[in-house]
């Protein structure tokens, strides 16, 4: 019997996406309108997406802004 050693590499975890941020938020909202306008959104996932949206109302609602 022959013991060989060898270095083993196992793949990278993939990276986690991250959060948009600061002005990165209207360009996702932007390609969210376009994917429904365009029918890649399943009719299955609109209430949910809807919902999402009306909470991001609701939030902009309770903040407090100056213009």
């Amino acid at each position: 019997m022959e013991v060989v050693e060898r270095v083993v590499v196992s793949p990278a975890p993939p990276a986690q996406p991250r959060a948009p941020r600061h002005d990165e938020w209207a360009g996702v909202l932007r390609e969210l309108t376009g994917q429904i306008d365009r029918g890649l959104v399943y009719d299955r996932e609109l209430l949910t997406v809807a919902r999402a949206v009306d909470e991001v109302i609701a939030a902009l609602r309770r903040r407090p802004y100056r213009r």
